[in-house]
């Protein structure tokens, strides 16, 4: 069977950036775990406004476990850490969190959020160097173990950033369906060429519509984003190639885009 593992920083950032791509894999047979950094207390609130921080945590991580079953996520691991505070954490802590769970899952491939965040968000930032630097030394410990490089070569691991094509990004800001700024700076999305794979979820769209909508803390995002009637995520998923074990890997002008990772 096939691994899949997701690596991000708050619950409903599986579901918005790649929920159709692990309800297509998992209908094809794989096997699809996630790791989540933090509960999502710093979020909104919804309905929950009043809530007290501990409470409002407690609801997100059952709403992603909601979420997850919609979804067919085998399991989830959260890491504990508080919301907004990723950056700050010693360096190497969360990086050995991280890998030491590749190590016990065995991934054949790993999505996280590109080095904008996606939305410039600080914690979405911080995991994908996290999970980058976790996934090189995963990759290495894989190479390590097989001893016939060529065929071992077919098996390496792959890692994915899950992104926002600045094409797709220009079109959602002129729709005002996110802000033309966002913490701080531009949202700028990801330049269309770094795209190496596009996945079409159309026909997982109503299960990537359920698992937004177990996230009824975060219903203003999910509703606005749910508005548009030609929602480009909810017609295709965008990722960027970013490593083939231990190998490096950089668009350049004879890639081309593939639709399977």
């Amino acid at each position: 069977m096939k691994r899949l593992l997701l690596v991000f920083a708050h619950p409903d950032d599986e579901s918005f950036s790649c929920g159709g791509t692990v309800a297509k894999y998992v209908k094809a047979g794989w096997r699809v775990d996630l790791i989540c950094a933090t509960r999502g207390e710093e979020g909104s609130r919804g309905p929950y406004v009043n809530l007290p921080q501990e409470k409002l945590s407690d609801i997100r991580q059952k709403e992603l476990q909601k979420a997850g079953i919609t979804l067919g996520i085998k399991s989830i691991t959260f890491l504990g850490y508080k919301d907004g505070t990723l950056s700050a954490q010693i360096p190497g802590e969360l990086e050995d969190k991280v890998h030491k769970k590749m190590e016990e899952l065995v991934p054949d491939a790993v999505i996280t959020a590109d080095t904008t965040g996606i939305s410039n968000h600080p914690d979405h930032i911080k995991m994908s160097y996290v999970t980058t630097y976790a996934f090189q030394k995963y990759a290495a410990w894989i190479e390590s173990k097989l001893k016939d490089q060529e065929e071992a070569a077919q098996i390496f691991p792959k890692l994915y950033y899950a992104c926002m094509p600045e094409s797709v990004a220009d079109y959602l800001k002129k729709k005002k369906i996110i802000p033309a700024e966002s913490f701080g700076k531009l949202w700028r999305g990801t330049p269309d060429k770094n795209i190496t794979t596009v996945i079409n979820i159309m026909k997982f769209a109503s299960t990537k519509k359920k698992a937004l909508t177990s996230h009824i803390s975060q219903q203003e995002d999910i509703n606005r984003f749910l508005s548009l009637p030609s929602q480009p995520f909810l017609k295709h998923e965008y990722f960027i190639l970013r490593m083939h074990g231990t190998t490096e890997v950089f668009m350049g002008k004879g890639d081309r885009i593939v639709n399977t990772l």
